[in-house]
């Protein structure tokens, strides 16, 4: 197992968190949005490194540079990849086997007059 990675003041965990929080796909900068919040960061700052909760995904590499194993780029201020299933923002396209609402009633075989379907 390798060592915690804990920043020793405020200024070195906030360059950390600019180039790894900041810039993952895990932690959305928009707070009001929809997608889940990366606990790491919050964990990190509330707990010790000594804790058995501490996140052991902030650790050192293998040339002793810190890291998050969990960190996966992301450019939100251009929403990176719209055909990535990793967006968030992701659509997964319709399959031409599904039903789309609205449709029209002669696309699922119905050729009677609209009136009678509703007396």
């Amino acid at each position: 197992m390798s060592k915690k990675y804990r920043p020793s003041n405020g200024t070195e965990g906030d360059y950390f968190m600019s180039e790894h929080c900041y810039q993952c796909i895990h932690d959305n900068p928009d707070y009001n949005a929809k997608s889940p919040r990366c606990d790491i960061m919050g964990n990190a700052m509330c707990m010790d490194v000594n804790d058995k909760d501490y996140p052991s995904e902030w650790t050192y590499d293998e040339n002793g540079k810190p890291t998050c194993t969990a960190f996966k780029k992301w450019d939100w201020g251009n929403d990176g990849d719209p055909n990535d299933p990793d967006n968030p923002k992701y659509v997964a396209p319709d399959s031409p086997n599904q039903l789309v609402m609205p449709f029209l009633l002669d696309e699922i075989g119905v050729k009677e007059n609209i009136e009678e379907l509703i007396n």
